[in-house]
């Protein structure tokens, strides 16, 4: 009978010092994958600035004043066609040709396309907000643009891919998402 209890006494420390090992476990599991998942948000949210910066070194002040002068030439609440630039200077210039040489978007407008259709592939992995935030605006009228472009193309057109795919199926299933955030406004219609 003494040998019973002695028996189950060890068995009992046994098996409380396998739940013990086995809670401790559980509790190291949890915070390892704790740790995990913060630092993987807080790699999204580094890579997120680094594209910001990105942005931000090949975005300059010209190329923002050339789209604040074409975001006013076309505004339609002054009775410019949805296609047409009615410029300060008198003349009058259409979507379709402001990505030519010499057209009115002078390059600035096809250099800011394809940097957006250069990030549109990561920005899944992105804090898109802050993005958007900093330039959704300007995103939000060139989709405008680029889209109206792509509505207009010939079927035999759109089998050649256009220098701004990415960035329209990319504001295709975003755009509607993103439309009540917070953007930081370049300028505002007149």
């Amino acid at each position: 009978m003494k040998e019973q209890i002695i028996l189950c006494e060890v068995l009992n420390q046994t098996e409380l010092r396998n739940w013990l090992l086995f809670i401790i476990a559980v509790i190291g599991g949890y915070i390892t994958i704790k740790t995990y998942i913060n630092t993987l948000k807080q790699r999204r949210i580094d890579n997120t600035f680094k594209t910001i910066d990105f942005l931000r070194r090949h975005i300059g002040k010209n190329q923002i004043e050339t789209f604040v002068v074409l975001f006013h030439a076309n505004n339609e609440l002054c009775g410019v066609k949805y296609n047409e630039f009615r410029l300060h200077d008198g003349r009058v210039d259409t979507i379709e040709y402001m990505f030519s040489e010499g057209g009115c978007g002078n390059g600035d407008i096809h250099n800011m396309i394809e940097l957006f259709n250069l990030i549109s592939p990561t920005l899944k992995k992105l804090e898109t907000g802050i993005i958007w935030f900093e330039y959704g605006q300007i995103m939000s009228k060139i989709y405008d643009w680029t889209r109206y472009l792509e509505n207009e193309t010939t079927k035999e057109e759109r089998s050649q891919p256009a220098f701004y795919s990415d960035f329209n199926k990319y504001m295709k299933h975003n755009s509607k998402k993103m439309l009540f955030a917070p953007i930081k406004y370049y300028t505002y219609a007149e």
